[in-house]
């Protein structure tokens, strides 16, 4: 084999190798673009999605404290409420009201006072009254009437005994049931009482006496707690019992 002959084999066997780097040069940079292409198409897909309008969702808690700040501003204010008033024994005095013209009792009718004596601690269920022993202010739905241990007590009207309890606060209660939806209670009062459940007592009958006071009520000493309720609402005992004499 000549040179030329050598030379022109050569010369076809580097352009055959060029080609073939050239192909294979071309298809991978082809399947690079494609995938490029592929890269840019799903970046344009989520560039072309709106973003989602949450500016009208309120949060949760929006609702929430409107609701409360509604519900707060319909409540009333406690301290709008009339200034407490404060009742000492140095101030006790005999407090019986000539209330003729405010009697509630059937038609004019009176209850007779079950013991003899000076309220310690007055009916006040509209504004709260000082509670010496517990020292502090409360509502109280009785009269407390001071009287000495072992003090006869007597019903105040004629009716039935529907209860016969006895508690920490209390001490030992009495409920008569006087008809037309009123009835009275007698609390702070000697365990050998002179009546039962379920017996009838008229105006004047004893019930029982006084016994020293529960740890609710030592501050105002030896009382009786006398309630009147009318259809199962508290009433001032003192609007429906008899005048002073």
């Amino acid at each position: 084999m000549d040179n030329n002959e050598y030379n022109k084999k050569n010369f076809y066997t580097v352009l055959y190798t060029l080609a073939a780097v050239f192909i294979i040069l071309a298809f991978g940079i082809s399947i690079l673009n494609s995938g490029n292409r592929a890269d840019n198409e799903q970046v344009n897909l989520e560039e072309d999605i709106a973003p989602v309008d949450r500016s009208n969702v309120a949060p949760l808690t929006t609702t929430t404290e409107a609701e409360t700040q509604s519900d707060t501003a319909e409540e009333p204010e406690t301290e709008s409420a009339a200034p407490m008033q404060r009742t000492d024994t140095a101030e006790a005095e005999d407090i019986i009201p000539d209330n003729g013209e405010l009697s509630l009792f059937d038609d004019g009718q009176v209850m007779e006072w079950p013991v003899s004596g000076p309220i310690v601690m007055d009916y006040s269920m509209d504004t709260g009254i000082y509670d010496r022993t517990l020292e502090q202010y409360r509502t109280n739905d009785s009269i407390c009437i001071s009287a000495d241990i072992g003090e006869d007590v007597y019903a105040a009207f004629d009716g039935i005994v529907t209860a016969v309890t006895n508690d920490k606060e209390s001490g030992v209660s009495v409920c008569i049931d006087h008809g037309n939806g009123w009835s009275s209670t007698y609390s702070q009062l000697d365990e050998n009482l002179a009546v039962s459940e379920g017996e009838s007592v008229l105006k004047g009958d004893r019930i029982g006496s006084v016994a020293a006071p529960t740890n609710y009520g030592t501050a105002l000493g030896a009382h009786l707690e006398f309630s009147v309720y009318n259809n199962d609402t508290p009433t001032d005992p003192k609007l429906v019992l008899a005048q002073a004499e």
